[in-house]
């Protein structure tokens, strides 16, 4: 199954301010936007999103699943579904020195299917897909200092 984990520090923001910006369905909008080719928003909390990998796009489903306090933890999880794309997605968010800041760490595992799908996992949709995910953890940095007064 692969995976994809990418961070980004946010400064001067804690992590629950961060955990429940993130759980609002019209934020999500705003941090997928600039980051896949197409976004279309389903249904609340349901978007379709399409990227490029190779010649023809890849569609994928993201739906926001719960947020999870348990365990001292703060994380909000996501469903992912579509061919060679079903699977879930994390954000994790734990508080960094000094305590203003918080570092997001957003998880994605994923089946690409059978040996067809890894093939083309490997070669053209992993990368393109992390780079989707990159956008939109800086897309998150960006549009919550704009929402957020600094500690």
């Amino acid at each position: 199954m692969p995976v994809i984990t990418a961070d980004i520090l946010i400064e001067g923001i804690r992590r629950d301010p961060i955990m429940h910006w993130l759980e609002k369905p019209e934020n999500q909008s705003r941090i997928l936007e600039s980051a896949f080719d197409r976004v279309l928003a389903t249904s609340t909390g349901v978007w379709e999103v399409s990227f490029s990998a190779g010649p023809l796009p890849r569609s994928m489903g993201y739906e926001f699943v719960t947020i999870d306090d348990a365990h001292g933890g703060r994380r909000v999880r996501f469903r992912t579904t579509g061919r060679r794309t079903q699977g879930t997605l994390t954000f994790s968010l734990r508080t960094v020195k000094p305590p203003s800041n918080t570092m997001v760490t957003l998880h994605h595992d994923y089946t690409p299917g059978r040996m067809l799908g890894a093939v083309l996992d490997v070669t053209l949709a992993r990368t393109a897909l992390e780079q989707s995910w990159r956008r939109v953890l800086e897309n998150l940095r960006r549009e919550i200092a704009e929402d957020s007064p600094q500690d």
